[in-house]
């Protein structure tokens, strides 16, 4: 039986919770809205770039205009705590305080002129926010979760789930672009330097981890940069950078765009933007070297980092969990910002599977599709909260758009898909050719089927329906399991016999209990 309802408070959404995170480039203030069945989704974000580490001496110290930009920071920061009325905020620094000898003295100004009380956090913490950010999206395996920012690396070894090893690297963007790039844009003889040093920084650490390939998931702003510009150049479907695959012939081609142009001109390509125009670089560097270290073609994005790693912590949040956990949590998450009927939800969920488990051979259906499927239940009605008499399509739309966790793109689309199809609808024309190439093949015709399913559920879920198939394979049986009279009118069995015959082309009989 699904679980999500169970996690479900009585009130709506628990107080909000920010976090102030100032890095070594780009610093950020996300208030969370939280959810006591352990979820976070942020629903306000606003960053500066002080570039704390601009211009550092060789020691590290922070310059006395580094320390002005970041104590305005943090005092914009401060006045939105106050004037959003966030009861509780959590502010945290990175590398650039963390390696500088003045560090402390910067964040005993900062606290003196804003009354914010900065942690300075360790690279070992770092990463472990980072992992925990991005083991609350989805489950994991034998990975490298990486978080690249303007000071430092963290790279955190994952194995079979649990984070095992951490470590801190001085290779963040704005770091090496100060040590390497003197040029704009670079020369070949810096390129080169610049690679070279990456590489044989990367060597090293790899090798204590045991150097097996490893799946890359990379989180921070300039991954998530690349990502944007790879999705603008490719047209991709989904615009959200979370689950996108940045392939290393995405890097390539992104290296081969921007490297010849100087920094004012890439400030105006889709996706990089004049926070990192002058760093992206660097960044790419460090993809390429990565990539190439652990024998991959591949780094998952990650929307979900060290911010919402530390709000997950403050909300004891239970990590790592497996993927319909997440998923459920989500849907519960959702529910408490869109108060929409949960319960009714999870037992249209719990009808739904049964009659999946039951038909799912016929068409070989896998632990994917009912990933998707459980999600299309548990947040077939979410549209409601929007409007009532097209609430299938808002509901496709929210699947889409609202985090949900533990699904893949593909997943995603297929939960959308089938939500949109549950009050009988036949598919757009143009979905095969609008979700390529996430949607491909017979995900289309599976969407369908899955529709289908779930229209029967919706229509079944009260009298906790038992389906059986009978007559060889050729026909399903649906009995009630309660002991209310359950006999459905003859205008409503033609509704469950519909999409069971057009669909599957099976026979439907219907007896109570």
């Amino acid at each position: 039986m699904a679980d999500f309802g169970a996690e479900r408070p009585k009130s709506r959404a628990i107080s909000p919770l920010g976090v102030i995170d100032i890095g070594s480039n780009t610093a950020r203030f996300v208030v969370f809205e939280t959810s006591r069945a352990g979820a976070v989704r942020a629903i306000f974000e606003t960053k500066d770039a002080p570039r704390l580490g601009l211009g550092a001496s060789p020691d590290g110290s922070l310059t006395e205009p580094a320390f002005a930009r970041g104590v305005t920071t943090v005092r914009r920061f401060a006045r939105l705590v106050r004037t959003r009325g966030v009861p509780r905020t959590l502010a945290v620094a990175t590398s650039a305080v963390r390696d500088a000898p003045n560090g402390l003295a910067f964040v005993r100004e900062v606290e003196r002129a804003t009354g914010v009380l900065l942690r300075v956090i360790s690279g070992g913490e770092e990463a472990r926010y980072a992992y925990l950010g991005v083991a609350s999206t989805g489950p994991l395996g034998d990975d490298i979760v990486f978080d690249l920012g303007g000071g430092s690396m963290q790279l955190a070894e994952v194995r079979r789930g649990s984070l095992r090893n951490s470590v801190s690297l001085p290779l963040g963007v704005l770091r090496l672009s100060q040590r390497f790039l003197d040029h704009d844009p670079p020369k070949r003889r810096e390129w080169e330097e610049l690679r070279d040093h990456v590489r044989r920084t990367l060597a090293s650490v790899l090798e204590a981890f045991g150097g097996d390939r490893y799946r890359l998931v990379g989180v921070g702003g300039t991954v998530r940069a690349l990502a944007r510009a790879a999705i603008e150049l490719r047209a991709y479907p989904v615009q959200r950078v979370h689950g996108y695959p940045l392939y290393d012939h995405d890097i390539e081609a992104l290296h081969e765009l921007l490297a010849e142009m100087p920094a004012a001109k890439r400030k105006s390509v889709p996706g990089i933007g004049g926070d990192r125009a002058d760093v992206i670089l660097a960044g790419i560097a460090v993809l390429e070297e990565l990539l190439r270290a652990v024998r991959a073609d591949v780094v998952t994005v990650s929307g979900a980092g060290i911010r919402e790693g530390i709000a997950l912590e403050a909300i004891g949040a239970r990590l790592p969990a497996n993927s319909e956990t997440l998923a459920d949590r989500s849907v519960a998450a959702a529910a408490e910002s869109f108060a929409f009927d949960v319960d009714h939800g999870r037992a249209v969920m719990d009808a739904a599977l049964a009659l999946y488990d039951l038909l799912a051979p016929l068409f070989e259906g896998g632990t994917s599709e009912r990933l998707a499927l459980r999600v299309a239940a548990g947040m077939h009605d979410a549209g409601t909260a929007i409007d009532l008499w097209n609430h299938a399509r808002h509901s496709a739309y929210l699947i889409q758009n609202y985090p949900i966790w533990g699904l893949s793109q593909r997943e995603i689309l297929l939960a959308s898909m089938a939500a949109y199809l549950h009050e009988g609808d036949d598919p757009p024309s143009e979905w095969k050719r609008e979700y390529l190439p996430i949607v491909r093949g017979e995900d289309v015709a599976t969407a369908v089927r899955l529709g289908a399913i779930l229209s029967v559920a919706e229509l079944v879920a009260p009298a906790r329906p038992r389906f059986h198939l009978t007559g060889g394979g050729k026909a399903v049986s649906l009995a009630f399991s309660t002991s209310a009279d359950t006999s459905l009118a003859p205008r409503w069995q033609e509704k469950v016999r519909r999409p069971l015959e057009r669909v599957f082309d099976l026979d439907v009989r219907l007896r109570d209990s």
